[in-house]
């Protein structure tokens, strides 16, 4: 029996050899380009190693009508991707970081998609440390992040590809963790803070400045969160104000001083204060579909139609240049999962804030406020972006990754309580009779499929919660004091939490990385192999 917390470090280790496994087999099996931009990633690395200068946006770095040719005709060796260089407006630091692999590979695309495999395995090393930050009393959560971003297969199939998206979620997830440890100093009544996790984060964000513009909202989340938990009420105000001006310092100065000279750089090659280079970028890349455009064409319950629908599909997985949808019932019973962990959130909510462990008096000053800025930033700059161009896109959300995968694991932890499955059950046998109902005034019948997999999940959560109140032990077992011994153990925690509870918690995870497995053999390759 693994004992303390060797058994937590075991299972993260198992967790990230899956992850790597699987990062190979998306490398290796999804065929060249096939990945949303990749050929214009590739193409920036490439003239880095080759022309050894930072590359510049020009008019004719984009043919939407060649593009399109090349994804119809799924890349065929005889058509060059040189002209696809569209990304070259982007921040250097992934670029030149994949350099030395460009020129060790000799350009070999397989070996450059493994250094973002390695790459996002550092980024689940990290969501697993946020989540231990967050909840450090609850191991189960911290692991069951951590194999929600190793597994999620979207996001197996993005670090798999040429991208920068790798390393800004890597960054972004090590900003994070350095203000979560930050604030918990805090909770602890450690009067120093840590100003070294603010230099940290600061260094951090600048490297973001440098890697990729969804890197941006660490700076407001970062101040926010430093501001709420110097000067919320009850401290010194004139000390507290202080204090205050050297914590921001520390978060401002480096990252100004790691972004200004690519400000400056681009704001003289493209002009008009263009310091981040998108206005050029968007007179560049001309015609794609406009949101102003799309709703007047197809209206507004159209768009949210889409929104909803795509965006959820494509958060999950929807590969190659996102054309390639997995089966209809795939995508069910992940709704039926993350409808689930909702409930669980909503449930952990409503309890802790009835029984007086969660108040919101306290969220100032709580590493939660972290992860929730973080989560409300992504949705807002999703929002912003889609507003001006349809780009409904699930992979758009990723940067909040820490802060979706702590919420999955925590509420699909709590959705395994007796009350929260019983009422989780009862909300998916509602929908079922809610589809029968409505189907007939929407000219048809409801999907047999939808059906069965709604009243399936439903009455297994309601049999799991009657269940669960009648037989001693199988939810919860008997150990206290090894709790008292050592409450963040992993291997102290399974004999504290009965039989079925733990293996139901693990179950989707396993199935998940099942059909990692089966997404390259049956989607991929049969729909994008030559």
């Amino acid at each position: 029996m693994l004992r303390g917390r060797n058994a937590t470090a075991y299972a993260l280790f198992f967790i990230l050899v899956v992850h790597v496994a699987l990062g190979t087999l998306f490398a290796i099996k999804t065929p060249p380009w096939q990945n949303p931009d990749e050929p214009a990633h590739y193409n920036y690395i490439a003239h880095i190693a080759t022309a050894r200068q930072l590359p510049a946006l020009q008019m004719g770095d984009y043919d939407g009508t060649y593009l399109e040719r090349l994804k119809a005709e799924k890349f065929p060796p005889d058509l060059s991707i040189s002209p696809v260089r569209y990304e070259y407006h982007q921040p250097p630091l992934y670029y030149l970081l994949a350099v030395p692999v460009f020129w060790l590979s000799q350009g070999q695309l397989p070996a450059l998609r493994l250094f973002n495999v390695l790459l996002g395995a550092c980024v689940v090393l990290l969501v697993f440390l946020c989540a231990r930050a967050a909840a450090p009393g609850s191991p189960q959560i911290a692991l069951g992040a951590a194999a929600f971003a190793a597994f999620l297969p979207m996001h197996t199939a993005l670090t798999a590809a040429v991208n920068n998206d790798s390393l800004a979620e890597l960054l972004i997830a090590g900003a994070a963790l350095a203000l979560l440890r930050w604030q918990r100093m805090g909770v602890e009544g450690d009067a120093d803070r840590g100003p070294a996790y603010l230099l940290a984060a600061g260094t951090i964000i600048g490297l973001g400045f440098l890697t990729k513009a969804t890197a941006y909202t660490l700076l407001p989340v970062a101040l926010i969160v430093v501001i709420s938990g110097s000067v919320w009420p009850g401290r010194d105000g004139e000390k507290a104000a202080g204090k205050l001006v050297g914590q921001i310092a520390l978060l401002i100065v480096p990252a100004l001083l790691l972004g200004l000279p690519w400000w400056i750089r681009n704001s003289r090659l493209y002009g008009n204060l263009d310091f981040l280079g998108i206005g050029w970028h968007d007179t560049v890349v001309s015609g794609q579909p406009t949101a102003a455009a799309w709703i007047a064409e197809y209206g507004w319950g159209a768009y949210w139609e889409r929104a909803w629908t795509f965006t959820g599909k494509s958060f999950w997985g929807v590969f190659g240049w996102l054309g390639v949808f997995m089966d209809a019932r795939v995508y069910t019973a992940l709704f039926i999962l993350s409808a689930l962990a909702a409930v669980g959130c909503l449930y952990r909510l409503r309890a802790g804030v009835r029984g007086g462990d969660w108040q919101w008096a306290v969220l100032p000053t709580s590493p939660w406020l972290t992860l929730l800025l973080l989560w409300l930033a992504t949705l807002a700059g999703y929002g912003w972006y889609n507003l001006g161009f349809i780009q409904h896109q699930g992979r758009y959300l990723f940067p909040a990754l820490p802060a979706w995968s702590l919420l999955f694991a925590m509420g699909w932890w709590a959705v395994l309580e007796r009350r929260a499955s019983l009422a989780a059950g009862g909300i998916l046998l509602a929908g079922a009779a809610a589809q029968v109902a409505a189907a007939p005034l929407m000219g048809g019948t409801a999907d047999k499929w939808t059906l069965l997999l709604f009243g399936f999940a439903g009455l297994g959560m309601l049999f799991y919660g009657l269940l669960s109140g009648r037989v001693p032990g199988l939810i919860e077992a008997t150990g206290a004091g090894e709790k008292r011994r050592d409450p963040q153990a992993f291997s102290v925690w399974l004999r504290n939490e009965g039989v079925l509870r733990p293996i139901l918690y693990f179950c989707p995870f396993l199935g998940i990385v099942a059909l990692d497995i089966a997404i390259p053999f049956l989607y991929i390759v049969p729909q994008l192999g030559l």
